[in-house]
């Protein structure tokens, strides 16, 4: 296989088997909700980041990471076990805000939907224009260009007067 498919492979496979490790194997109450939501490794295979999310875990974020940085011993034990890589990689720790953005971007959807006055049959950009507008009705050009030409005319004539 080509280097440039390697490493996405073993990220995935890494993220994989820590996730299957926290689930099933570590048993630590201070890791219940966690999840390693990607893994990043270096081109040399050394270093390997670890982001987490803890939706339902009330800890902080720097707690989780310090148990889970206590732990890094464990997850090593599982890569070597797996026999993914044949160097393991020192392991870092991060909070990923994916989760934390996407709901500040919710809150701020919410609140722009709310102070949107739709009472007074403004905009409304779910209205579907074809629903209003008569398929069958044809518009005469000829008598729109009369009626365009003749407010010129009035137009010119007011002019000169104003002249």
């Amino acid at each position: 296989m080509s280097k440039s498919h390697r490493i996405p492979r073993l990220q995935e496979a890494l993220k994989q088997l820590f996730n299957l490790a926290l689930q099933q194997k570590l048993r630590d109450p201070a890791l219940e909700w966690v999840n390693i939501t990607e893994v990043l490794i270096s081109k040399d295979l050394r270093h390997a980041k670890l982001y987490f999310s803890h939706y339902n875990n009330p800890a902080s974020h720097d707690a989780i990471r310090e148990q889970l940085t206590k732990s890094s011993g464990f997850f090593k034990k599982q890569i070597a076990g797996a026999q993914i890589m044949r160097t393991i990689p020192e392991l870092t720790f991060f909070y990923d805000e994916t989760e934390d953005r996407a709901e500040k971007v919710e809150t701020l959807l919410a609140s722009i939907k709310q102070n949107y006055d739709d009472d007074d049959g403004a905009y409304d950009p779910d209205i579907n224009l074809d629903d209003y507008l008569d398929d069958d009705e044809v518009f005469e050009v000829d008598e729109d260009e009369e009626i365009y030409k003749e407010f010129l005319e009035e137009e010119e004539e007011e002019e000169e007067a104003g002249k």
